[in-house]
């Protein structure tokens, strides 16, 4: 087979017309590899930056936003390392895509969400559940999320976030956000919020959290924070949404419809 000659002048003039490795090895029907040999050999810094964000966004959680967004990756977020690069990403119901469009914003993202569904097996057949995915490719931002306590295997070793008391009930509301809950219905004599976590560390630091606010949740079979009276329902809602500007609309209403009921107006 006849080796593929390439012009080295000609793959540089096209690459500085596309901007990105990956559309000059397709131009030249290639792989990315002997193109990416000659414009390291003629002293061209690479890029292969198709999508923009902003990648400093969590060297610093110094803001109400910052810390509402790192709670909610705590919760639902997760990173993923190859040798072509790193990502973090985000995977939605495509009920809350409003919010995926809303962090995509926030960090100054152009990156693309993508649309799926997931059929999960039973044994009486499956479920299907329609959902939007986001990922940021930018080994800056994965290093930046990194030193904030997160990492490829989160789920078990999470632990207290590094950032300044003031910030903590927004960063509190965003792992609400991501995985908590609150159910509500008087007939029953349901009123209870909960929050997942699977690590003894974050779990901790919630309870204590919580208790310095006067708010009192307990956990059951080591997963699950619950709050199960009115008092302390109320007072939570009142914690995590203290001069909050950023949260999802429907778990807050779930709230409001607690604090109507009751006639709650504090």
């Amino acid at each position: 087979m006849e080796k593929l000659q390439l012009n080295s002048n000609q793959i540089i003039k096209i690459y500085y017309e596309l901007g990105s490795i990956h559309k000059v090895a397709k131009y030249f029907k290639t792989s990315i590899t002997p193109i990416k040999r000659i414009l390291k050999e003629n002293g061209i810094n690479l890029t292969n930056r198709r999508f923009n964000v902003n990648k400093e966004y969590f060297n610093e959680i110094n803001s109400e936003e910052k810390a509402y967004w790192l709670g909610f990756l705590f919760a639902d977020g997760y990173i993923r390392e190859r040798k072509s690069g790193n990502s973090l990403e985000l995977k939605l119901s495509q009920k809350d895509e409003s919010h995926l469009i809303l962090f995509k914003e926030n960090i100054n993202s152009n990156h693309k969400i993508v649309y799926a569904t997931n059929k999960v097996k039973y044994k009486n057949g499956f479920s299907e559940s329609k959902m939007c995915h986001l990922a940021i490719y930018s080994n800056e931002i994965v290093n930046s999320i990194k030193k904030q306590g997160i990492h490829s295997r989160k789920t078990f070793t999470i632990s207290k976030p590094i950032i300044k008391d003031e910030l903590m009930s927004h960063f509190i509301r965003g792992y609400f956000d991501g995985d908590g809950s609150f159910s509500f219905n008087p007939k029953k004599y349901i009123n209870k919020t909960q929050i997942i976590s699977a690590s003894i560390e974050f779990t901790k630091f919630i309870i204590d959290e919580l208790y310095k606010n006067k708010i009192k949740i307990q956990l059951y079979n080591n997963i699950k924070l619950q709050i199960q009276n009115k008092v302390d329902n109320l007072n939570f809602y009142n914690y995590i949404y203290k001069n909050a500007t950023i949260y999802l609309d429907r778990k807050k209403k779930k709230y409001e419809e607690f604090r109507k009921y009751y006639e709650y107006n504090y």
